[in-house]
């Protein structure tokens, strides 16, 4: 009933009020694009200031007066100085653009303030894309657009009124004219290499993800999250979940708490890889993260190229970037998860992965010491370990309680439970008391497979730490001492591992348990996976590539440039040739009637547009000679004879031959006029 009674009171509306209220929600659209990253008292006051100007549209009040809104804008601006302490950056920019739109909405008295405000809204609506490129934002910039145009068409049409389904149809003809010279100038303009808007204060906005340093409680905090990672295709057989394990960090230096990087010990051994067994090659998509790492299953055999540039493999086996990944990028990497990794390091290496802290798990290292003098053989005294970890009563848990200063000492005989980083600190503190060297990795372990698009979907969720030993003639070999207590989170994924309580735990359980959801949720990644990779990784790599399978890979700027406006030429006089005006098609009789006409109008006799032959040639009578008129009156006789004669009621069905001899009489009179 409500909606039926609006509709009503805009259908009855002026035509003045219904455009500005349909440019109002236009605006109101592209505001809420923006919505999830502005801050909420932004977004409020503009959608506050817009639903103000559609109040006032529908009443037929005045717009406010310029001291009533220049106090308002100020004090916006103000905020926003308040709230980013800056009028520079690119959050602050949009925010201050959807601020300006709302109030500019305010002072709309003139045509040129309507397209201010409609280039404003375009403006605004690209910045959408600085925030998110995916398909929902791709999807919502579009609508948007629609909206817009629509809004603009209708100021337009001033004198004429246009149904809305009618301006629809148009757009979307405009949109089509424009979509085959769009997708040409995708493909071919000159890709500039870099982000599309980089300012120095937003080049390190802070993203969730890992570390350069691991304490108890930050990777169980990071597993919470389901922030997308990367994405990675097997080009062959993927291995099994349980050796999908992907190498970020090696941490090596311990202060009693925190697990660091030594980066002393970085390449201190040359980097020595035995491998054995297939290869397995994979191609992974990374999100942008803002740090410079770079993954491939546990080990990479070389350093892969990405966008050109030659990554990094230390003697460590980690594999990173020249730079922070602050876009997405794409790369192919081989691995060998059966290897023998530095057989022969340096002792120095060694010595570094046997230091503790003193004074820090007095407890610990007396445990570590009863252990050693039970299990002579450091393999042993490994396993002793984990069969210590499986068999007493220790939890999984992404809740752990606090630890005190000794936090090993208390996860290992007070607490016992915690997640991952609590078991592989504990695991390499009690190794190095033992006299073994080894050392904390972070990264991801796992994934989630994607059926409908054959990838592996890595989240943040995937998150894990693991050890490694340095046993003689073996080299550095993983141990996970997670896998002793919860196998559970190696072989299938961290959910499996975590009890379901309470009714939302129950109704979680079902809806990702439902084969239904389950299935429209892997189509929807797999959607986005294509979109991944065939437009927002199209870049200067993909697009060189393009160019040298079409033989076109000696084009510069210019003659790339040169290239698109010509093709773009063609394509659109090609689509704009049916929209041209079609010549009307006349009859010989019509054409010979306009020419005489045509030649009287040039002697000063001319025929206004609403006289028929008849009453043109009465007037004719009277201001023209007598030897002149007796020809035009002979000429416009045969004319009506031809042309509405009562024996017959076209020209197709005259005898043809006495048309053929009355025009030839007529084009005879023509030449004596």
């Amino acid at each position: 009933m409500l909606k039926h009674s609006l509709f009503n009171t805009v259908a009855t509306l002026s035509r003045d009020k219904r455009d500005t209220l349909l440019l109002v929600f236009a605006c109101l659209l592209v505001i809420l694009n923006h919505v999830d990253s502005l801050y909420i008292w932004v977004s409020c006051s503009a959608i506050a200031l817009m639903l103000w100007r559609a109040w006032l549209t529908l009443r037929g009040n005045q717009l406010p007066a310029r001291w009533v809104l220049l106090p308002i804008a100020a004090a916006l601006m103000a905020g926003i100085f308040w709230q980013f302490r800056s009028f520079f950056g690119r959050e602050t920019g949009v925010a201050m653009l959807a601020i300006l739109l709302a109030c500019k909405m305010l002072e709309m008295h003139a045509k040129r303030d309507l397209f201010v405000i409609l280039f404003l809204s375009f403006f605004l609506l690209l910045t959408r894309f600085f925030e998110s490129q995916s398909l929902v934002a791709a999807f919502q910039v579009a609508i948007s657009t629609i909206v817009l145009l629509l809004a603009q068409l209708s100021f337009q049409f001033e004198k004429k009124t246009i149904k809305l389904w009618a301006k629809t149809k148009i757009v979307l003809s405009m949109l089509a004219i424009a979509m085959p010279l769009t997708v040409l100038a995708f493909f071919l303009f000159p890709r500039i290499q870099g982000p599309l808007w980089g300012l120095p204060s937003d080049a390190d906005v802070a993203r969730s993800g890992l570390s350069d340093s691991m304490t108890p409680g930050n990777i169980s905090k990071l597993a919470m999250s389901e922030e997308l990672v990367f994405r990675v295709k097997f080009l062959e057989q993927a291995p099994e979940k349980s050796a999908l394990y992907w190498r970020a960090l090696v941490l090596t230096q311990f202060d009693g708490r925190r697990w660091s990087q030594n980066r002393f010990s970085k390449n201190i051994t040359p980097r020595q890889l035995e491998t054995r067994g297939p290869a397995i090659s994979q191609e992974i998509t990374l999100e942008p993260s803002n740090t410079s790492f770079l993954f491939g299953v546990d080990s990479i055999a070389n350093p892969p190229l990405v966008e050109g540039t030659l990554a990094s493999l230390n003697s460590d086996g980690e594999l990173q970037h020249r730079d922070k990944v602050t876009q997405r990028i794409r790369y192919q990497v081989t691995s060998f998860p059966d290897y023998r990794f530095n057989v022969s390091p340096n002792p120095i290496e060694l010595q570094l992965n046997l230091r503790l802290p003193n004074n820090f798990n007095p407890q610990t290292r007396n445990f570590a010491q009863e252990i050693r003098r039970q299990n002579p053989e450091p393999l042993a005294q490994v396993n002793a370990v984990l069969n210590f970890f499986r068999n007493e009563r220790f939890f999984y848990t992404l809740e752990p309680p606090q630890l005190g200063r000794h936090s090993a000492d208390d996860f290992l005989f007070n607490t016992r439970a915690g997640f991952c980083e609590h078991y592989s600190s504990a695991f390499v503190i009690l190794m190095r008391a033992m006299g073994i060297p080894a050392r904390v990795v972070t990264g991801y372990q796992g994934g989630t497979l994607n059926t409908q698009g054959g990838f592996y979907e890595i989240r943040q969720s995937d998150a894990h730490a693991w050890a490694e030993v340095w046993l003689s003639e073996r080299g550095w070999i993983r141990v996970d001492p997670t896998a002793a207590v919860a196998p559970n989170r190696i072989l299938r994924n961290l959910e499996a591992t975590q009890e379901k309580s309470g009714l939302a735990g129950i109704v979680n359980d079902l809806i990702k348990e439902n084969a239904w959801s389950r299935e429209l949720r892997m189509q929807w990644n797999a959607l986005n996976y294509s979109w991944n990779q065939w437009v927002l990784n199209y870049n200067q790599t993909q697009q060189t590539k393009l160019l040298d399978r079409l033989g076109l890979n000696q084009l510069d700027w210019s003659t790339s440039l040169m290239w698109i406006f010509g093709i773009g030429l063609i394509i659109v006089g090609s689509l704009a040739i049916p929209l041209l005006p079609k010549r009307i098609q006349r009859a010989p009789i019509d054409r010979l009637y306009l020419r005489l006409c045509e030649k009287l109008a040039k002697q000063g006799f001319v025929k206004t547009i609403h006289e028929g032959p008849s009453s043109y040639l009465e007037r004719l009578q009277a201001t023209m000679a007598a030897e002149k008129y007796q020809l035009v009156d002979e000429f416009i006789r045969h004319y009506i004879a031809i042309k509405y004669g009562k024996t017959s009621a076209s020209v197709e069905q005259k005898n043809m031959d006495e048309v053929n001899a009355q025009l030839q009489d007529m084009r005879r009179l023509l030449k004596r006029v």
